[in-house]
């Protein structure tokens, strides 16, 4: 499970949260928005990307850390 931090300019209603794979949305005093959380795969990522970009929405960067396993 990829956690993932996506950066966007403007200000993202958090009632979008369902249709972003339930990312947590954070508004922050720069006028960008925070999607982040965990987020099933990397094909899951690439549907967010895509969602942003439907939406016409600037993206400003991506951060995604795999989880490490154990065993």
């Amino acid at each position: 499970m990829p956690d993932v931090e996506i950066h966007i300019q403007g200000n993202l209603d958090s009632s979008w949260s369902d249709w972003f794979e339930g990312l947590e949305i954070v508004h922050l005093p720069t006028d960008e928005t925070v999607l982040c959380g965990a987020l099933p795969d990397q094909s899951a990522v690439y549907g967010v990307l895509s969602r942003l970009s439907s939406l016409g929405l600037t993206l400003i960067s991506i951060r995604c850390k795999e989880e490490k396993r154990t065993g």
